[in-house]
């Protein structure tokens, strides 16, 4: 069997953080929509706080009733919890357990990158010499002086 080459490797990572990211998203009730992936995402980034269904539209560019959708499908996961109340304003915000999902999340992507950082320190590997010369900047703006006789 044939060695992997590092970039192979890295791809090959990187499919499998894709693979472990698409079951994250299933756990926290994401299911194959970047739409609540955004919205979760803000909502994780607001923390206790949590944000309203104008805010999240104005931030997404997403419609309310879309935002009104998203919550409702994360609210039938278990991920969202009601903040507080303003008026007529209601505020939302993520579950313990859609903190902890999207903890696992972002937890995994800190990973890969701390991974392939880790790999880059390594040095110099027979696809990416030490060496390797840059091009000449050439004529920068203006035209070499001739050589003077010696």
């Amino acid at each position: 069997m044939l060695d992997a080459t590092p970039a192979q490797e890295r791809r090959r990572a990187a499919i499998a953080l894709l693979r472990d990211l698409r079951r994250l998203d299933e756990t926290t009730g994401v299911r194959h929509s970047g739409i609540a992936r955004d919205v979760g995402l803000l909502l994780y980034e607001a923390g206790a706080a949590g944000l309203s269904v104008n805010r999240m539209s104005a931030q997404t560019g997403y419609s309310g009733p879309t935002i009104r959708l998203v919550l409702e499908r994360l609210g039938e996961a278990g991920m969202l919890a009601l903040g507080d109340r303003r008026g007529k304003t209601q505020f939302y915000r993520l579950s313990a357990q859609g903190i902890e999902g999207f903890d696992a999340y972002v937890g995994a992507v800190l990973d890969f990158a701390a991974r392939l950082s880790a790999e880059a320190d390594r040095g110099p590997t027979a696809d990416r010499p030490a060496d390797r010369l840059h091009p000449p900047i050439r004529y920068a703006g203006a035209q070499p002086a001739p050589a003077a006789a010696e």
